[in-house]
């Protein structure tokens, strides 16, 4: 597991925010061909304002699919 910082967007405030894989594990996915793994990796959003306060979306973590982040791009939520 890599602990590199990537940077995501934050949906709640649109500004693009450090963050960093906490965990990883696999999960069942139902989809059209029947039953599939996914992995799929546990990120935390680090700590951030929207104005004078804490956004919405600071300091969380957030759950999506390993295959759809990498440490050079930015990831959309």
């Amino acid at each position: 597991m890599k602990d590199d910082k990537m940077k995501i967007l934050c949906k709640w405030c649109n500004v693009v925010i450090n963050c960093h894989i906490v965990s990883e594990e696999v999960s069942d996915h139902h989809g059209a061909y029947g039953i599939d793994s996914v992995k799929m990796a546990k990120i935390k959003i680090h700590k951030h304002f929207k104005g004078k306060n804490h956004c919405k979306g600071s300091d969380r973590i957030i759950t999506v699919p390993k295959n759809k982040i990498s440490v050079d791009k930015v990831y959309y939520h």
